[in-house]
């Protein structure tokens, strides 16, 4: 696992870490984990598997009921059964298809709304995965671009402490050259 931290502008720390959700989410405390689920699509990528598995199959059974009849940009709060994991933010994101559609603006809105909603709950620290470039192949420097111009915007008390987990090396190099050239 890889790591570097940079100091936003209002002494929040952001964190851009390479490495695999599970062994990150049990080796740190953090208050919420902001995941994303495309909408209309199977809730099977590796990251939301295992919070499937954290949260336990009546609990998930909740989220698909709530995720089923949202748009694009919605989010909602799952609360941790498990004293030692975090709460989950569920971003319902835009259906890729990298034309000149609305995807950015219901990617921003993700982030955003995320964001927002940490702050509500009183939450300081949060993890947020890096999407990667999917099944799509959506560009990942505009993921990165689009990502990081919110969470600068929306990084602010009580939420101090931003994390973002890279699962591949090449997301991790990308925030990393970014966030140095801001």
């Amino acid at each position: 696992m890889h790591s570097k931290q940079y100091a936003a502008e209002n002494g929040a720390i952001i964190n851009i870490i390479h490495g695999r959700a599970r062994d990150y989410l049990s080796a740190q405390n953090t208050d919420v984990f902001m995941t994303f689920i495309a909408q209309k699509y199977a809730f099977d990528s590796p990251i939301n598997l295992l919070i499937g598995e954290i949260l336990g199959a009546e609990s998930m059974e909740l989220v698909f009921s709530a995720v089923k009849n949202a748009k694009s940009g919605d989010v909602l709060l799952q609360k941790s059964l498990s004293p030692d994991m975090p709460d989950i933010i569920f971003a319902v994101m835009p259906i890729w298809d990298t034309s000149l559609s609305n995807e950015e603006k219901f990617l921003s809105r993700c982030y955003r709304n995320g964001m927002k909603l940490a702050k509500q709950n009183g939450y300081q620290r949060m993890i947020i995965p890096a999407l990667g470039k999917g099944k799509t192949n959506f560009p990942h420097q505009r993921i990165v671009r689009l990502s990081l111009s919110v969470i600068l915007a929306e990084l602010s008390a009580p939420l101090s402490d931003l994390s973002i987990l890279c699962a591949e090396e090449v997301m991790y190099n990308a925030y990393n050259a970014r966030l140095a050239s801001v």
